[in-house]
């Protein structure tokens, strides 16, 4: 059995059925054997009131002797010894919350069962386990201070801290979100995600980190070109990461928090605007020097023209992506308009011959498809029949494309005008401009225009 399916056992499922659940289940008591012997003996005056690490007092006078000593090790356990990894709402009527802890156990509160439910096989008994009542004084935490100010009573199988069950402290706190800031553990609010999709997500969120500045995508193709020797080490180390994250999703829950997405977002972006400047600086270098070797990478127009369109897909994909993800797509198609923009505006100021001035002796194409970029990327039918960038801006939120970019875009437009732009391309980017115009009127009416009534 997996450690994942461990902590997800239901009530019938925490009973020892296992080797494994037998031996760590008398690890446990073993555990709290050589605990209570370490520790005095509480003089029979006070036996039946323990303090916890927290401060607050616990009646366990209906205990006997064995729970008395189980329960003052989990009372008296600080948060060093035993740590929450995350917490997650099951949903259910009535709701049901379970608390992943590490060494592989969870506690279940709620749902079906009238007390709490630990994988750990000590409190197959009916009586609570130290886990048990650890989770029981941090929750009391939240309960009112009139209540948490006296000896509060403590109910053998956990079910009940001062006659108040632990489900009904949650949901008394305003929910299981509450409760997680208070103990500032990790709320899991997203479904499970299959193995596949936990490798997929580890690799979106490394990938910000990769040293070649490679795309998300290009580190998922097989043989990519970007495996040198430190990005090697790097797929190393992401694939360690990915292992830690399929077997503890604490541990992935705890990532997705450290690489956030708009942290992801703001760093694809970078690699995309180095890249486009990039690719045109290696179609300049190429002009200039020819394909000579060099250090730094050069492209002639036909290859700086494939490698612009690779980033205009990936910018198209990658917002694409984030809208399925339910992503703030407003903030993201800002960008990916910029990328689509200056990518556009590159291209337009690239309109002649690439080659019409070169000394380095190499016989230069005399079609204009192959020496000038704007013929090739804009002034040529393309071969999908999808215009370049266009199809990919028009596919963004027109009034965020026009609100932010208006400028440039008129910009672009009067220069298509004056080149000789193909009639159907120069169709589609009016079309785009005018649904934008159209489409954002009514907040840029000016200060004195009101809008109607709805």
């Amino acid at each position: 059995m997996s450690a994942e399916q461990l902590s997800k056992l239901t009530l019938g499922e925490t009973m020892v059925t296992t080797r494994a659940g037998a031996a760590r289940a008398q690890r446990v008591l073993e555990q709290e054997s050589a605990a209570s012997q370490a520790s005095q003996a509480p003089s029979p005056s006070s036996s039946s009131i323990i303090e916890a690490s927290s401060g607050r007092k616990y009646d366990v006078s209906t205990f006997d002797e064995r729970l008395r000593k189980r329960a003052a090790i989990g009372l008296k356990t600080d948060d060093n010894a035993i740590r929450i990894k995350y917490c997650k709402d099951l949903g259910g009527e009535p709701s049901r919350y379970m608390f992943y802890i590490y060494d592989d156990i969870s506690i279940s509160i709620g749902g079906e069962n009238d007390a709490p439910q630990c994988s750990c096989g000590a409190n197959a008994d009916q009586k609570a386990c130290k886990h048990i009542f650890w989770m029981l004084d941090r929750l009391a935490e939240a309960t009112p201070t009139s209540i948490k100010t006296q000896n509060m009573l403590l109910a053998e199988d956990g079910s009940t801290v001062q006659e108040i069950g632990p489900e009904e402290i949650i949901n008394n706190s305003g929910g299981l979100g509450q409760v997680a800031n208070g103990l500032r553990c990790i709320l899991q609010d997203s479904a499970d995600l299959e193995v596949s999709e936990v490798e997929t997500e580890v690799a979106d969120m490394l990938s910000a980190f990769e040293p070649s500045g490679a795309l998300p995508s290009e580190l998922k193709e097989p043989g990519s070109p970007f495996l040198n020797e430190t990005s090697l080490k790097y797929r190393a180390f992401k694939n360690l990461l990915t292992k830690y994250a399929i077997e503890d999703r604490g541990f992935l829950i705890e990532l997705q928090h450290c690489i956030n997405a708009p942290f992801q977002t703001q760093v694809f972006f970078q690699k995309i605007n180095d890249r486009v400047t990039q690719a045109f600086q290696a179609l300049d270098d190429y002009v200039s020097d020819g394909p000579s070797p060099s250090p730094t990478k050069k492209l002639d127009v036909a290859n700086c023209a494939t490698e612009l369109q690779v980033l205009v897909h990936a910018v198209a994909d990658y917002h694409n992506q984030q809208e399925d993800n339910d992503s703030d797509s407003a903030k993201i198609a800002v960008q990916a308009a910029a990328a689509l923009v200056k990518i556009l505006d590159g291209v337009i100021e690239r309109d002649f011959d690439a080659y019409m001035n070169t000394t380095w002796g190499a016989i230069a194409p005399e079609d204009p498809s192959e020496n000038n970029l704007f013929v090739c990327l804009i002034g040529s039918p393309p071969d999908d029949g999808r215009p370049f960038v266009l199809d990919a801006l028009a596919d963004l939120p027109h009034d965020e494309v026009l609100r932010n970019h208006w400028d440039a875009l008129s910009i672009i437009r009067s220069r298509l005008e004056q080149k000789k732009t193909p009639p159907e391309y120069m169709a589609v980017f009016n079309s785009i401009v005018a649904e934008s115009k159209k489409r954002a009127a009514p907040d840029n009416g000016g200060s004195s225009s009101k809008r109607p009534m709805q």
